[in-house]
Order: C-alpha cells, then sequence, then structure tokens
C-alpha cells in the first residue's frame, strides 16, 4: 500500500468521525536548541480521533495512535499500538513502519543492538518503499553511532539519501562525516564533509567547511586548513566566528613555521573581536611567545575571558601609558574590580570616570553602575538613590534623566522608604510633562500612597494619570485602582462605580477583567463561566474558509488545504523529512523560514496553519493564524471576534488529556494549566530556554530533578524526560501544587514563584499585606508582572473562546 493511500485513508476518517484531536498553543518566541546527535528521538504523528465505526483499529490507525503517544513522551502505550499493528498487517510496508517506530522507542530507552536487529532487514529489502527503507536507514545510523560502528552509522545515514535523494542530503552526508570524524576515520570523513557541501544550495555552509578546515589540520594539511579557515573567516559577519578561524588559521600558521603570519590572526582577534574567547587564547599565545600587544585591547580581552586580574594590570599600564586615554580604560577596570568582589576600588575608578569624561560612551553606564553598586553591594540605598537624582539634576537634558528619577523611587521603594519613594515618582510629571514615563511614575506614587493610607494622595494622582492618558489598558488600569482607593476609605457605591467603569475599558485586558471578578467579589481565577472544551476544528476551519473568502476577496474555488504550492519549496520538503525522523528544532527552522516568505500571504499561511495543527507544530501555527488576522486589519479586541477556527488555534486545547489529568490530580482548574502552559512554551514540547528550562512547562534541570525525588517518579528519571510531555505536564503541575500550598492556596504567589522563586515571593507577600491587586504591582520585575497578567487574561479568554452553547 502507498502511504499517500494511508494518509488519504486517516483523512477520510477524520472527516467521517467529524472531530478532531485537541491541541494547545503560544504567540512568543523563546530561545531553543535540540542537540540533533541525541538520541532521544520523539516521532511526528497526525492527530485523529479515537476510532469509533470500528471496534479494533487497523493497522495504519494504530501506528498514527502509537505516533500520537510517542509524540507525548507515552512509550508503552505506543510500543502497545505498535505491537498489535505489526501483528495485524499482511502489508510488508506497513510492517515496516510500525517495525521503525518500535525500534525509535528502543533508542531511545538506549536499546540500542534490539533497534539494530530490527532495522537491518528494514534496511536490506529491496522490495519495500523508497520512504520507507530511507526512514529505517537514519534510526539504523543513529542506533550505530550510538554503538560506536562508524562504518555502519555512516552506511546508514548514507543510506538515508540513496533511498530518497535531494531530500536531506547534505544533513546526512555531515551525519556520516561527524561519525568518521570523532572515530578518527579522517579521510573518510574528510569525503563526507566534501560531498554535504556540494549538496547545500542556499543554507549556511559555515559548520561544514569549518569542519573540513579542522580535518585538514588534523591531517597536518596546514595550506588547505588555513585557505578554508580565512575563507569563512572572509565570509562572515560574526565576530565570534572570526575570532575562531583566526585563531584556528593561527595555530596551523605556527605548524608551518610561520609565526608572524600566526600573530597577524592573534593581534587581529585581539583588537577587533575581544569578547570571544578564541581571541583570549590567541593573547595567551602571544604573551608567552613576548609579541608586544597593545595594552588596552590586552585588558579588554582578559576582561571578557573572565581574567579579571589580569584585565586591572593591563588596563593600569595602559593608562600609566597614555595619560591621554578617553576614559574608557576607567569603566572596565571598575567592572573588573566588581566581579572580583571589590565594590570600593570598583566606585572610585566610575567616579574617575563621571568627573572627568562627560563625553565617554560609558559615562552615563557609569553613573547607572555606581547606583547599583551603592545599593546592591553596599546596601546604602538612600546614597545609591541620591546618586540617580544627582545625575537627573545635573544633566536634565540627557535622555537618561527620567529613566534615573524613576530608578531612585524604585531604590527607596525596595528599601521600604515609601514616603521618599512616592515623592520621587509624583515630581517627573512636573519636570517632564510629555513623557509616558512620567505618567507611568504618577501611577506608581499613587500605587505608594495607597500602600501608605494616604489615600487622598493616591486618588488624586491616580485621577491625573487617568487624565493623561488615552490608552485602553491604562484607563482600565487607573479606574480599577480609583476603584481599590475608594473600596479602602469605605466608600462602596464609588468602588463600585469606578470597577463599572475600568470593565468597559480594555475588553480582555488584565484590569478590565480583574474589575469583572472585584464586582462579583470572587476571588481571583474564579471560573466566571461554564466551559465547554469539546470543539470540532474541521467544521470550524470550513466557516473559517468563507471568511477568508469574502475578508480577502478570494476566488470561489479556493482550495485552503492543499499543500502542493509548496511541493517542490526546499525548505518545506526539508520541514516534512525533518520532522518525520523527530528532528524537530531542524524542521521548525525550516518552517518558520517557510512561515516568513509567506508572511503576506493569507491563504499560503491558512494552508501552513492547518498543516502545522495536523503535525504538532503548535507555536507556528499560533503565529501564523494571527499573521492571517494582522493582514485582515484585526486589532486584538477584532481579533476575539473573527472565525473559531483562528481563536481556537491560537487558545487551543493541545495536550487536552494529560493537562486535564494533571488538572484533577492537583485540583486545577484545567484552563488554569492551559493558560500557563500558553505563557511557559506555547505548548512546544522540544524547546529549551536559554536559562537551560526545558519542555512544555519550562522546568530547569535541577528542579526536575528535586520534583522527580518528591514524587518518587518517574522510574529512572533522566533530564531528557522534561521533553516527554506525559511526565512535564505533571511535574510542573506538581511544582505549582506545592507553591500554592506553601503560600496558603495564593494562586497569585504561586505562580509568581513558579516564575521568580519563592524566595523573591516571600518578600513581595510582606510587603503587600495580603491584597493580591497590591502584590502584582509592587513586583520589581517587570517579566514577572507580565507573566501573571499575561496567565490571568489567557485564562478569561480560554473561558470566553469555550462557552456552554445553548440548543435553540
Amino acid at each position: 500500500m502507498k502511504k499517500i493511500f494511508r494518509i488519504a485513508f486517516l483523512i477520510s476518517f477524520l472527516i467521517i468521525s467529524a472531530c478532531t484531536w485537541p491541541f494547545g498553543n503560544n504567540e512568543q518566541g523563546l530561545p531553543e536548541n535540540e542537540p540533533e546527535s541525541s538520541p532521544i528521538i520523539t516521532p511526528t504523528f497526525t492527530p485523529i480521533p479515537s476510532p469509533t465505526a470500528t471496534p479494533t483499529p487497523i493497522p495504519e490507525v494504530r501506528i498514527s495512535l502509537a505516533e500520537k503517544s510517542l509524540f507525548e513522551g507515552n512509550y508503552n502505550a505506543a510500543l502497545s499500538e505498535l505491537e498489535q499493528a505489526k501483528r495485524n498487517a499482511t502489508d510488508s510496508n506497513i510492517i515496516a513502519e510500525a517495525e521503525i517506530r518500535i525500534a525509535q522507542v528502543y533508542i531511545i530507552q538506549a536499546r540500542y543492538s534490539e533497534a539494530v536487529g530490527l532495522l537491518r532487514s528494514i534496511v536490506e529489502n529491496e522490495a519495500l518503499e523508497n520512504s520507507v527503507k530511507a526512514k529505517a536507514s537514519y534510526f539504523y545510523g543513529l542506533s550505530q553511532e550510538n554503538l560506536n560502528n562508524p562504518v555502519e552509522s555512516a552506511r546508514g545515514y548514507a543510506g538515508y539519501t540513496e533511498s530518497l535523494p535531494g531530500k536531506l542530503d547534505s544533513y546526512m552526508l555531515e551525519k556520516a562525516g561527524d561519525v568518521f570524524s570523532q572515530s578518527q576515520m579522517l579521510d573518510e570523513a574528510l569525503e563526507k564533509y566534501n560531498s554535504a557541501l556540494e549538496q547545500i544550495n542556499n543554507q549556511d555552509n559555515t559548520a561544514i567547511k569549518i569542519k573540513i578546515g579542522r580535518i585538514y589540520a588534523a591531517q597536518l594539511d596546514h595550506t588547505n586548513a588555513i585557505k578554508v579557515f580565512m575563507e569563512v573567516h572572509a565570509a562572515s559577519p560574526n565576530e565570534y566566528v572570526r575570532a575562531q578561524m583566526n585563531l584556528l588559521a593561527g595555530q596551523s600558521y605556527l605548524a608551518l613555521g610561520l609565526p608572524d603570519q600566526a600573530y597577524a590572526r592573534f593581534q587581529e582577534s585581539v583588537q577587533n573581536y575581544p569578547r570571544a574567547f578564541d581571541s583570549h587564547s590567541g593573547l595567551v599565545a602571544l604573551v608567552n611567545d613576548g609579541i608586544p600587544v597593545d595594552e588596552f585591547n590586552r585588558g579588554l580581552t582578559n576582561y571578557y575571558a573572565g581574567s579579571h586580574g589580569l584585565a586591572i594590570n593591563a588596563f593600569l599600564r595602559f593608562m600609566e601609558q597614555t595619560p591621554d586615554h578617553d576614559g574608557t580604560s576607567l569603566y572596565f577596570t571598575g567592572h573588573a574590580y566588581q566581579r572580583m568582589d571589590d565594590p570600593t576600588n570598583a566606585l572610585m575608578y566610575w567616579e574617575r570616570l563621571i568627573n572627568n569624561y562627560p563625553n565617554n560612551i560609558f559615562f552615563v553606564d557609569a553613573w547607572k553602575d555606581i547606583a547599583y553598586t551603592q545599593w546592591a553591594f553596599q546596601n546604602q540605598y538612600s546614597k545609591a538613590a541620591q546618586t540617580l537624582l544627582t545625575f537627573a539634576k545635573t544633566y536634565p537634558a540627557n535622555e537618561y534623566a527620567p529613566e534615573a528619577i524613576v530608578e531612585a523611587g524604585r531604590i527607596y521603594e525596595r528599601n521600604n522608604q515609601l514616603t521618599d519613594a512616592a515623592q520621587t515618582w509624583s515630581g517627573l510629571i512636573d519636570l517632564y510633562p510629555q513623557l509616558d514615563i512620567s505618567s507611568q511614575a504618577l501611577f506608581l506614587s499613587g500605587i505608594t500612597n495607597y500602600r501608605l493610607s494616604n489615600l487622598d494622595q493616591a486618588l488624586s494622582q491616580i485621577q491625573r494619570y487617568l487624565l493623561l492618558t488615552g490608552i485602553p489598558e491604562e484607563k482600565a488600569a487607573a479606574y480599577f485602582w480609583i476603584g481599590k482607593i475608594y473600596e479602602k476609605n469605605g466608600e462602596v457605591e464609588k468602588s463600585l462605580s469606578a470597577w463599572q467603569e475600568a470593565s468597559k475599558q480594555d475588553p480582555t485586558g488584565y484590569y478590565t477583567e480583574r474589575a469583572k471578578e472585584k464586582l462579583t467579589g470572587a476571588p481571583l481565577f474564579t471560573p466566571g463561566q461554564d466551559v465547554n472544551l469539546e470543539i470540532n476544528l474541521e467544521q470550524e476551519r470550513l466557516i473559517a474558509e468563507v471568511w477568508m473568502k469574502n475578508t480577502f476577496s478570494l476566488p470561489s474555488d479556493t482550495n485552503f488545504i492543499s499543500l502542493s504550492p509548496f511541493a517542490n519549496d526546499e525548505n518545506f520538503v526539508r520541514a516534512i523529512a525533518f520532522w518525520d525522523l523527530g528532528l524537530y528544532q531542524s524542521a521548525r527552522n525550516e518552517y518558520e523560514a517557510l512561515r516568513e516568505f509567506y508572511k503576506n500571504d493569507p491563504v499560503n499561511l491558512f494552508r501552513l496553519t492547518n498543516h502545522f495543527i495536523d503535525i504538532g507544530l503548535y507555536r507556528s501555527a499560533i503565529y501564523s493564524s494571527r499573521q492571517i488576522l494582522d493582514l485582515a486589519n484585526l486589532d486584538d479586541l477584532g481579533t476575539l471576534n473573527a472565525p473559531l477556527w483562528f481563536n481556537h488555534i491560537r487558545f487551543g486545547l493541545y495536550f487536552r488529556d494529560i493537562i486535564e489529568q494533571a488538572a484533577e490530580e492537583y485540583n486545577f482548574d484545567p484552563l488554569l494549566v492551559f493558560s500557563l502552559i500558553r505563557q511557559e512554551s506555547f505548548f512546544e514540547g522540544f524547546i529549551i530556554s536559554s536559562a537551560g528550562a526545558k519542555g512544555l512547562m519550562q522546568i530547569m534541570p535541577a528542579t526536575g530533578e528535586e520534583i522527580s525525588k518528591t514524587l518518587n517518579w518517574p522510574v529512572e528519571y533522566q533530564e531528557t524526560d522534561l521533553y516527554r510531555p506525559i511526565i512535564n505536564i505533571r511535574m510542573g503541575t506538581s511544582y505549582l501544587s506545592r507553591m500554592r500550598t506553601f503560600f496558603d492556596d495564593d494562586i497569585y504567589a504561586a505562580l509568581a514563584a513558579y516564575n521568580a522563586g519563592p524566595g523573591n515571593v516571600l518578600k513581595w507577600i510582606e510587603k503587600a499585606n495580603n491584597d493580591q491587586d497590591l502584590f502584582l504591582e509592587i513586583i520589581p520585575f517587570e517579566e514577572t508582572r507580565r507573566y501573571l497578567r499575561n496567565i490571568y487574561t489567557f485564562y478569561r479568554i480560554y473561558e470566553t473562546l469555550y462557552p456552554v452553547r445553548t440548543v435553540q
């Protein structure tokens, strides 16, 4: 049976059942990184509903169900479905597909020899479809790589390109080169790398060329190595790559007995790329060989490499040799001392800079650093605030002056000098009446006076803030806090009236939705209405297609689900292939390039959105669905009036079964968990943040280890388990539950602790005096304030989008 028939069957099955599989969303980017060499592989799947028309699912359906389980990280369920599919199938290609997925699970479980045993016969079976053989070849290569069999591993990777030429040729050939290189089979590695390089068309070839250069160097062919390194140097705009190429080329020059050329490479890096660690390596070579180096660049390179004592010595020599320097060396000397936990000397050098070099590019930064060091290192809060106020008074025309006054107020507030903070903030509006930051400072002053129970002043300032803003969100915030002030003063009718106004200003916005809660007297995150999470995305898509035709004046016969427009697109072809192998990061990069290319084409964006949902690339689906609504000129509120298909994608019920189970276990509203995951990862289970947080609920490895010990689950926990939704969701929900218990059922505090840590939250709670609204406002981190507002807003939007519908 051809694979196209299998896909056609599944599509027809989906339509007949008139049901869709529930999955989720996210509209903000997160830094990601998935090591492609990792043996942890999660497969693709096409979401389908549980079959109802046939008591026993046919093998193709079982394989699809298994792929879904693998995507969710439920390996035992996947194996069960695959074994049944294998037993019931008669078509050799279907049997092979089941065995490939079984082998995939074995690879995840480090059962590499068993995987090889399954895959070898598939790879060698000439009667199978090429697509099946190609997939088997890749996993055969991966298994053999983990068994340290480079020749067989390379044969597997090369076998993929033989079975499916033109899809992932450069990737697979590079993988083959890598296993040869790691085994010191340099000639074979060089041959594979050069073949991979020939297959690259519009992709970045930097990584492969560097590998080729390294092979030449390892073979002592330094002439060719230098040629390659300098080609990369000339082509790359990246200073870190250039510094690396200078180092590698310099090392080859030294091996050829050409030290002058080597020193020239090292000197260029020290002078031009001091931030790169490879520049420091070059600097060490220069110093060790007694080659004169500019002392300022030497200091800067040492500073960025973390050699702060050496940096200070170099800067001091530079300043002694160059008495008419511009002051920059003072700035970095101060920072080097601070890094060495010597704030006194740090302050001394920064003060020399601000007193003598007002035109230096780091002049303003030095003022900031002085103030920060005074309060953060020396606990001199008042002195730090006065430093910034002195700057603003001395240089009122400097663009940083208003921000300096705001920061001075924050320093006062941080030290609980609330009167000083309120006075500092309130004065900004008179100094800079036209600036937005001034009205924000007025709002902060009003909140602070509320904390001080100076209610008349608080009311006057928030009312003035209301008059100064025309932004719906800010008007809602003003009315909300006017209501809070009246409430605290015992003026109930006035507080209700203010909250009524707040509830009208910014539909779906945080303060508007919170005002609605205050009007009912309900606690935070109280469900506002019953919800119905049963939807039919297929039917909603048909309605959305009609809307598309009307909105964008499209022909009546427009096909919105065909992928044929992308059939010859290299990005799409590679994306499909990568996704099928579980190489999600590589696949997403290709899909994102495609989404960017079609950013002004609503029809192809619609097709891509539908495809993204089918395969489980939810974040990209959310982005592309919003792009379509942007092209229709809809604002935030307008998007919620668009056809439900768009909004049920943007605020989807992804991983619903797992989320509902975890929510029930830990007594959470499922919509809250959906909202939290949307904020954390936009339901992209394979991501890792720049800080190292992993998976759907962005759990740090150390936290994951601690949660695993607390739960005594899962068995033989590994860090890579955080990429498994079935584990990550329960772990994250469990941790949130612990935070809720720790903070006496205060869900805001629990969410804030999930983001910023319980230690910070304890300090904020003490200042908030059990007022959850005040708690939000006094959090000093904008990221955490935005985090809480977003989750609350998402929660209310979910409620709005999934109402219980009355049968007429």
